[in-house]
């Protein structure tokens, strides 16, 4: 492992440059504790066979990104279309995860070209897989233009009216989207919930108990959790509901959700003895 720079020599400009030359400037070495987006839904807790991706505790943004493509090798034609379906479908901005993944194959594909003067490290399946992959963004990507292509002018973002809501109730989401557009239609995905805290100052602890809970699994190695699925985005869709995220975007949300789990000391006495009275109440 490459030695790791004193964050005091990033003050230097002219140590600063000959970092690189060095291996003292690498991503891993300064942005590991980065906040990421979950673009691919996870969970804590034991691995299971699933598409979900499984950390045995919040992971930084390297070892995430890195296990969608371990998980993405488990997986080979068809059955590989479904896992990245899989979280697609639950992505809200349909765009950005099609941008995110077609960047992420391109550097695994230059990754595996480093090796291509050694006859005996070839990676066949690992490129059949990241080939599909690519070829399942380009068809995507092709859909989604062809979608805009046929969609009609923009409509400004405005109040909805009576005939509005009225549209909702009657024609379903597709015709809403096609009559008021993106704009109208994120107002009514971004509901803005009425509970408020008597106390802001204990919004972080808010989010402890329902990683706590999202968290939560029955004692014993073979213990099953109480939450069949429960995402950081399903998370942020609860947090919403609170007036005080009302107005926050999804992505927003899950980044302080993963600053709160990075921030957690699970060993603290108190979350202890509250993971051990929810299992007490949930697992008698």
């Amino acid at each position: 492992m490459a030695m790791k720079a004193p964050r005091k020599w990033m003050n230097n400009t002219v140590i600063r440059h000959l970092l690189h030359w060095i291996g003292m400037r690498e991503p891993g070495d300064l942005h590991i504790d980065d906040p990421f987006i979950a673009y691919f839904q996870y969970k804590i807790g034991p691995y299971q066979s699933d598409y979900y991706l499984y950390f045995p505790k919040q992971p930084d943004k390297f070892r995430y990104r890195y296990e969608i493509f371990a998980k993405m090798f488990e997986y080979t034609g068809f059955d590989l279309v479904k896992y990245i379906e899989f979280h697609y479908e639950a992505y809200p901005d349909k765009e950005e995860f099609v941008r995110f993944l077609r960047f992420e194959v391109a550097l695994y594909q230059r990754e595996l070209r480093k090796y291509r003067y050694f006859f005996w490290v070839r990676f066949p399946r690992w490129k059949a897989v990241l080939a599909t992959t690519l070829e399942w963004i380009e068809l995507e990507e092709k859909r989604l233009e062809a979608a805009h292509a046929g969609a009609p002018a923009a409509v400004p973002a405005s109040a909805p009216t009576l005939e509005m809501l009225q549209d909702v109730l009657t024609a379903g989401k597709d015709v809403l989207l096609d009559r008021i557009g993106k704009d109208v239609y994120a107002l009514f995905q971004t509901y803005m919930g009425k509970i408020e805290l008597y106390n802001e100052h204990h919004v972080i602890k808010l989010i402890r108990v329902l990683r706590v809970l999202r968290d939560l699994h029955a004692p014993g190695k073979k213990g099953g959790p109480l939450f069949k699925t429960f995402s950081d985005m399903d998370m942020a869709a609860v947090l919403r509901q609170f007036v005080l995220f009302g107005d926050k975007k999804t992505n927003t949300l899950q980044v302080k959700i993963a600053e709160v789990g990075r921030d957690t000391d699970l060993n603290d006495p108190a979350l202890q003895k509250l993971m051990n009275t929810l299992q007490e109440f949930f697992f008698p």
